[in-house]
């Protein structure tokens, strides 16, 4: 294979490059979501550190509001197993049969989390503009199971093309 040397089309004395050069795949591995010198794990314990101060801030003063304190709670897990999940999908193999569950959990829980936010919002609208929320979240909820499990996953779709007929 001529990793980097571009394909042209002649058109008259015009050639236009159909791709543009690229680095061969054994000098450029895949990401694994983490760089080498560790700033990316650095960034994410910030990130954690940062959201759990707020939840606790958050908690400490809606303390005598049970159902605030649950939602900040629960919100927190949310994102907290989020980020996980997606990290775990990040490390997973292109061909890996377990992309599937962790895509259907990262949905789940992205799911819950619109519904959460968009009754906390929708309490406080007028009825117009909670329906508008709540048509808002119906929309992301229904693009996100699209985008998931509809659409063709580009790594997997470039399997398939590397495979060949």
């Amino acid at each position: 294979m001529d990793c980097g040397k571009p394909l042209t089309h002649s058109a008259g004395d015009l050639k236009v490059p159909l791709n543009p050069p690229s680095p061969c795949p054994e000098d450029n591995p895949a990401p694994t979501g983490a760089s080498d010198d560790g700033s990316s794990a650095w960034a994410s314990a910030v990130a954690l550190c940062f959201l759990a101060i707020n939840c606790g801030v958050a908690i400490y003063d809606s303390r005598h509001d049970p159902s605030s304190v649950l939602f900040v709670v629960v919100s927190f897990v949310d994102l907290v197993l989020l980020f996980h999940l997606l990290r775990v999908f990040e490390r997973l193999p292109p061909s890996s049969p377990k992309r599937l569950q962790v895509k259907a959990a990262v949905w789940a829980l992205t799911t819950a989390l619109t519904v959460m936010f968009s009754q906390r919002v929708a309490a406080l609208m007028p009825g117009p503009v909670a329906a508008v929320v709540w048509v808002m979240a119906a929309a992301t909820i229904l693009a996100g199971f699209c985008m998931f499990f509809v659409c063709r996953d580009d790594a997997s779709a470039d399997e398939k093309l590397a495979e060949g007929p």
